[in-house]
């Protein structure tokens, strides 16, 4: 697990990455990730579009040698997988912002109806 303080996370490879604090995003915010997912299909690819996202309007700063994700997104694909995770577990912190209808909860994992599934699947 990597280390964060002050909004910078530290990662796996030494580089570091500072972080946007989740509270101040907005719906425009919102909508950029959801642009950048609805260019793949459904399925797995859509679901690591959204992550993408996510990291892309949250990453302010960080040391590597190429732009921040929110000016070219490719630029992901050429981090270390570690570093990638991340980056990825950290701005999952931030999809309960975004989405808090799609957090799950007590409620959400009892319901049957749920995107979640009961929990007696």
């Amino acid at each position: 697990m990597s280390e964060k303080k002050d909004n910078v996370l530290q990662l796996p490879s030494g580089g570091w990455a500072k972080f946007k604090d989740p509270t101040t995003l907005r719906v425009k915010d919102r909508k950029k990730v959801l642009k950048n997912a609805s260019k793949e299909d459904e399925g797995l690819m859509q679901a690591l579009s959204i992550v993408d996202g996510l990291i892309a309007i949250l990453v302010e700063e960080w040391s590597f040698d190429f732009p921040i994700p929110s000016v070219k997104i490719s630029f992901l694909e050429e981090l270390t997988m570690a570093d990638y995770d991340a980056l990825a577990e950290e701005a999952g912190k931030a999809q309960k912002v975004l989405f808090p209808q799609l957090a799950q909860t007590k409620e959400t994992e009892a319901d049957p109806e749920s995107p979640f599934g009961g929990s007696s699947d």
